[in-house]
């Protein structure tokens, strides 16, 4: 039989020699197919694979990638945040309470960082000055008072009769009974002499009348002697007898007359001075009485005063607080008028936020800009936050080298340079998950991203690279 004819790719090659047995082998490697190929030489396999075109675009990709991400950074906006360190506070002035004089304490009932209700007692003060003070100062007022009484009515004319007279009142009657004896037996005296004054004119005044009427019957009796004497039937003895006689009546006419004037001034002088007496006598009683009103509203005033200093000699708790400071006494101590005592922070006054911008960041907030509050001892992913706005902010910046006010403390976070502080409200609060019985107090550090604004991402990158660009190899 004819022995088949082996076909060229059955056919065994031979390996060139020298330098050609690369280029035959690359060509053997190209001329197998590719499941051989793969099994062959993987790396050959992929050398041979052809070029997909997503890889041929690459570069076109990437390019589009890039511009893509420019345009968005362009166009997306992001809030601008300017973060600040702070702590809640309370709306309300913290409590000092303090003593109105100079007292002794007598016992302390209270400790710092203990909650207290309104009208506990806090604290209780030796009580014996504001108790002496206040029992002399009512006894005067008792007294001031029944004497405004007694004044009063003499000046009214009526009569002072307390219905249950105490002390003060029987002495005062006494006083107004005394005083009224001696007014009318004056006024009586006044008037008896005067009545006798009025006898006396009267007595003149009639003499005087009668004197007159002599004086007209001497006259013509004198008349008809010189008549007779000139007619030589009488004697001229007898005229100058009646001319003696008319001479006599008129002189008693005369006296009479002068000693009536004499009386009427008498009397109208003993008028006028009984008149001034009783104007006298009640202008003292006005003017005593005006003082006594004017004693007794200035020692009403000082009782009142001494009342209230009775009763804060027991301090109590004017409204649901915590104890924040208690001074350094114990009971025995004398605490001088005015003297810090104890310090109370309320609890049923709303609270807020007093947060610390720092310098750099001041020229971007403003009054108005929406807050968000982050707790210090609550993970605000977990728990929430709460949503503010900003309600003020101070006029001058504070050194971070200044003390905190007394009752504070320092915050561990605040700015080491020149910052502001500002005061945030809190509008709503949306905590969730928190423990039972959670309460919000004073003092407690929070974190508060104030939103200033809106900005693209790329002036964020921006901003950050152009002061490398135009600030670097500028120095001397």
């Amino acid at each position: 039989m004819r022995q088949p004819r082996p076909s060229p790719k059955g056919r065994e090659r031979r390996p060139p020699a020298g330098g050609n047995l690369a280029l035959a082998d690359s060509a053997a490697l190209a001329d197998m197919p590719m499941p051989l190929l793969e099994f062959q030489s993987p790396t050959a396999a992929i050398v041979a694979s052809p070029v997909t075109p997503v890889a041929r675009q690459t570069m076109l990709i990437v390019t589009l990638l890039v511009a893509t991400m420019l345009v968005v950074s362009a166009v997306v906006r992001i809030p601008k945040v300017v973060a600040a360190p702070g702590r809640l506070v309370s709306t309300s002035a913290n409590i000092l309470l303090q003593p109105f004089g100079t007292s002794i304490v007598q016992s302390i009932d209270v400790h710092e960082g203990e909650i207290v209700h309104k009208g506990q007692i806090l604290a209780t003060l030796n009580p014996t000055f504001a108790r002496a003070n206040f029992r002399a100062l009512n006894a005067e007022v008792v007294q001031l008072s029944a004497q405004r009484d007694r004044l009063a009515a003499e000046a009214s004319g009526t009569t002072y009769a307390p219905a249950h007279p105490d002390a003060p009142q029987r002495l005062q009657a006494a006083i107004f009974a005394s005083r009224k004896a001696e007014r009318t037996y004056t006024i009586e005296n006044f008037n008896q002499k005067i009545a006798e004054l009025r006898m006396v004119v009267a007595k003149n005044e009639q003499a005087a009348h009668i004197y007159r009427q002599q004086v007209g019957v001497a006259t013509d009796v004198e008349h008809m002697r010189n008549q007779l004497q000139h007619m030589q039937v009488g004697s001229k003895l007898n005229s100058l007898l009646a001319m003696n006689d008319r001479l006599s009546v008129s002189n008693s006419l005369s006296g009479a007359v002068a000693t009536a004037a004499a009386g009427e001034r008498d009397l109208a002088a003993q008028q006028a001075e009984r008149d001034a007496y009783e104007k006298k006598w009640a202008a003292d009683v006005e003017q005593k009485l005006v003082e006594t009103s004017s004693k007794l509203i200035a020692a009403q005033q000082d009782l009142a005063k001494a009342r209230l200093q009775s009763q804060l000699v027991v301090m109590r708790a004017p409204r649901a607080a915590v104890v924040l400071t208690i001074a350094g006494v114990s009971v025995g101590s004398v605490l001088p008028s005015g003297g810090k005592f104890i310090t109370l922070v309320p609890m049923d006054a709303p609270l807020e936020v007093e947060a610390d911008i720092s310098g750099t960041e001041s020229g971007h907030v403003h009054v108005g800009d929406p807050v968000t509050v982050k707790f210090a001892t609550f993970n605000y992913l977990r728990y929430g936050t709460a949503v503010g706005t900003l309600r003020s902010v101070s006029a001058d910046s504070f050194s971070p080298e200044q003390l905190p006010a007394e009752g504070t403390s320092p915050l561990p976070n605040r700015p080491h340079v020149l910052y502001y502080k500002a005061r945030i409200s809190i509008d709503r609060l949306k905590l969730h998950g928190v423990p039972s019985g959670l309460r919000l107090t004073p003092g407690m550090p929070i974190t508060a991203d104030i939103k200033t604004g809106k900005r693209t991402v790329l002036s964020y990158f921006l901003t950050k690279l152009l002061p490398v660009a135009t600030d670097s190899m500028r120095e001397p």
